[in-house]
């Protein structure tokens, strides 16, 4: 059993303070605390503070042990601990029974529905598997749910189950406010072509060029060398976990480290894997290569380096990996992180973006920004040059054009631009403006009214108005008239030019929206509402006041697109999109050009669509439009 002191931290003293306070109105809490809070010491703060037995539930028998550990420290040797097996009996008195959800549901006619006065959940992500959740859902007491990671990457919502989060202490919040130890953050971006990043971003950003995220990650990324890499490694001394892709990986990787060294993963017996983490614990070893491991439910002993050797495309597992080295006390955890993609980039950025805000928010002078290098009391984020320019040429190719002429047309104006040629030579000033904007735009409206020598012109739609009226500082209807001026593209009645116009309050942001935090919570919205389309989106969007008016740039790092937000995708054979395209009535090409959009599961160019079919099987657009 652990003989560390618990620390009195006022973040748990708040999340104690709060959650007991939910727990006298309702049955059920979720608590979320980033990884290295020790929300588990937290939760056993909570319930030795209510009445009668409880039971600890978790998803994995590895967690169990640490639990008890955990909750033993805040309770005391006076309380009966025990820890359900299946073979033993609720037999005589026990404060707290430890329990795997699997094996609760085994044997769940041992109990009750009163047997227990309160419940913890661990790593309650897990919760809404349909074996989990029928434990869950047989016991009547009070349910607190603690977890890391919140929001999955399936459409299933913890929420759903537990009430929106209670406590909420995000890693970003936990690094901002100093809870953590200090994070210094390295982007090893050695396994970049220079000549190739340095040809891409002139393409990019000199000459206008669009380019995919696949071809800089397939041009620019190249294989990191391993020797190398555990030079690096080995050049700190000290005790570091690595993450690995895969266990060929780790094995392969380990002989470049030495008997220093040694690997975690599903190839191991429990007995191996366990004989790993003593000697690292004792400092036989210095190096933990890990694969699809530590994420959650293991309890490693104190490490100072965290190694990412491995691309991690989930931001949960991401934050749970991190989390390894976030133990309390520690000085300072350092993190090497070889680039694999330029996403993991991106990711990092808008990472370091959260904590730089939050610590804005609190300490208007507590942060330092060197170009991309940013520091503070509890982070230090480095990126290398190739990184800046990796971002650079990613903030262009990532933003999307305005979606309306007048979006461009006001940062044109605000720009200065007064004529084309003035537009040709600086549109680059801002990545959302297109090289071509009567290519762009359908109804573009001619050169006057664009660079603004024309005033009878006005934001398409009110959303457009009103976030360029709150802008404005405008926050009643009759301070609209005095003020609009600010803005030449608002019209003189807004509530008369717009026919969808939803009253002043909403539209000048007194009422507002709120919408759902995670695009999976949103993509399950729109499944029950029945909405197959971006078009039907638009027109219903409103029936929901948790749906966002545009979601894409709301949920811009998950956004995959309309089709896959909508839950679509194109009929899977040629033959079956044929059919379709035909039962319209379509007759011609551009017919179908003007129309396929009348059904969402048409592609815009079926030749593209069905390259195999079309060519292979001789098809052209008489036969697919079903003409002779």
């Amino acid at each position: 059993m652990s003989t560390q002191p618990i620390e009195d931290r006022v973040y748990q003293q708040n999340a104690v303070r709060v959650i007991l306070k939910w727990f006298r109105s309702y049955r059920s809490a979720l608590m979320v605390m980033a990884t290295g809070l020790g929300k588990m010491i937290t939760a056993a703060l909570i319930t030795k503070r209510m009445r009668g037995p409880g039971i600890f539930l978790v998803h994995d028998n590895g967690i169990l042990d640490h639990a008890m550990e955990e909750f033993r420290r805040v309770y005391g040797p006076e309380y009966t601990f025990r820890r359900f097996t299946g073979r033993e009996q609720m037999t005589g008195k026990v404060d707290i029974l430890f329990a795997t959800l699997q094996m609760m549901r085994n044997h769940l006619e041992n109990f009750t529905p009163d047997s227990f006065s309160w419940m913890v959940v661990d790593e309650s992500h897990h919760a809404p598997a349909e074996t989990y959740r029928q434990v869950i859902d047989w016991f009547n007491c009070r349910k607190l749910a603690i977890t890391a990671t919140p929001d999955r990457r399936d459409l299933l919502d913890i929420r759903e189950i537990f009430g929106e989060e209670v406590v909420n202490i995000p890693l970003e919040e936990a690094i901002a406010q100093g809870w953590l130890p200090p994070i210094e953050y390295h982007l090893m971006t050695d396994n970049l072509d220079d000549e190739i990043l340095t040809r891409l971003s002139r393409r990019v950003l000199e000459e206008g060029e669009r380019v995919s995220v696949k071809e800089i990650n397939s041009k620019v990324f190249v294989a990191s060398r391993d020797r190398e890499v555990a030079k690096i490694i080995k050049r700190y001394g000290k005790k570091a976990i690595v993450f690995c892709r895969n266990i060929d990986h780790a094995n392969y990787f380990r002989t470049f480290l030495g008997s220093t060294a040694d690997t975690y993963h599903s190839g191991h017996n429990r007995v191996k894997n366990q004989a790993v983490l003593i000697g690292l614990k004792q400092g036989h070893l210095r190096q933990v290569l890990a694969v699809n491991a530590f994420n959650e439910g293991i309890h490693v002993p104190d490490v100072d380096v965290v190694v990412f050797y491995r691309d991690t495309k989930s931001s949960a597992v991401f934050r749970q990996q991190l989390g390894r080295g976030l133990h309390p006390g520690a000085k300072k955890l350092i993190v090497l992180d070889f680039v694999g993609n330029v996403q993991r980039v991106m990711m990092i950025k808008k990472l370091a973006d959260a904590v730089v805000e939050r610590t804005r928010q609190k300490y208007p002078q507590g942060y330092t920004r060197r170009s991309f290098h940013i520091r503070g009391k509890g982070f230090n984020f480095l990126f290398s040059d190739q990184a800046i320019d990796l971002l650079k040429i990613m903030e262009r190719v990532d933003a999307e054009f305005y979606p309306t002429w007048q979006e461009a047309s006001k940062a044109v104006i605000k720009l200065g631009f007064r004529v084309m040629i003035e537009y040709v030579r600086g549109f680059r000033k801002d990545p959302r403006l297109p090289s071509n904007p009567k290519d762009v735009y359908k109804d573009y409206p001619g050169d006057p009214t664009f660079f603004g020598r024309s005033r009878n012109v006005h934001y398409k739609t009110w959303q457009e108005a009103g976030k360029a009226a709150i802008a404005l500082g405008i926050k009643v209807a009759q301070d609209y008239r005095k003020k609009k001026d600010g803005d030449s593209l608002l019209p003189s009645a807004p509530d008369k030019v717009y026919k969808d116009f939803p009253g002043w309050q909403i539209f000048l942001g007194r009422v507002k929206r709120v919408p759902y935090p995670t695009l999976a919570m949103a993509k399950r919205a729109l499944k029950r509402m029945r909405i197959h389309s971006s078009t039907e989106y638009q027109k219903r969007y409103r029936e929901n006041d948790r749906l966002h008016a545009a979601p894409n740039e709301f949920y811009a790092d998950e956004w995959m697109g309309w089709r896959d937000f909508c839950g679509t995708s194109f009929y899977p054979t040629l033959t079956e999109a044929s059919n379709a395209a035909i039962r319209l009535g379509i007759k011609t090409g551009p017919d179908y050009q003007a129309r396929y959009k009348e059904d969402p599961r048409l592609p815009s160019v079926p030749p593209s669509a069905y390259k195999d079919s079309w060519y292979k099987d001789g098809w052209d657009w008489y036969k697919f439009l079903g003409k002779k």
